[in-house]
């Protein structure tokens, strides 16, 4: 009489089981990853000891995400710097601390 041989299937429940968990489910290292703090985040400056509203919005408009804001920010910024060298006036010590 022959021997039945029985050869198991992995059932998907099982199948999933082997690679960390179902959907969604956490193992604790997601890829290798260990739990930090974000080191590189920084709380924004303190422009409230700016006297020009101008040169404030410029500081904000550097903080912003889209490229061309930041580089039209940055050369406002250089205009405000070349008009206070050009008229012989120093820029304000909240504006070199900002920067």
């Amino acid at each position: 009489m022959p021997r039945k041989q029985f050869t198991s299937q992995a059932s998907s429940g099982r199948a999933v089981t082997g690679f960390g968990g179902g959907f969604g489910a956490s193992t604790g290292s997601t890829f290798g990853a260990t739990l930090s703090p974000l080191g590189y985040v920084t709380e924004p400056p303190d422009f409230s000891a700016i006297s020009d509203p101008n040169t404030v919005v410029s500081f904000k408009n550097l903080s912003k995400k889209d490229s061309t804001t930041k580089a039209k920010a940055l050369e406002e910024l250089q205009s405000i710097v070349s008009a206070h060298t050009e008229n012989g006036s120093e820029i304000e010590e909240p504006v070199l601390e900002a920067w």
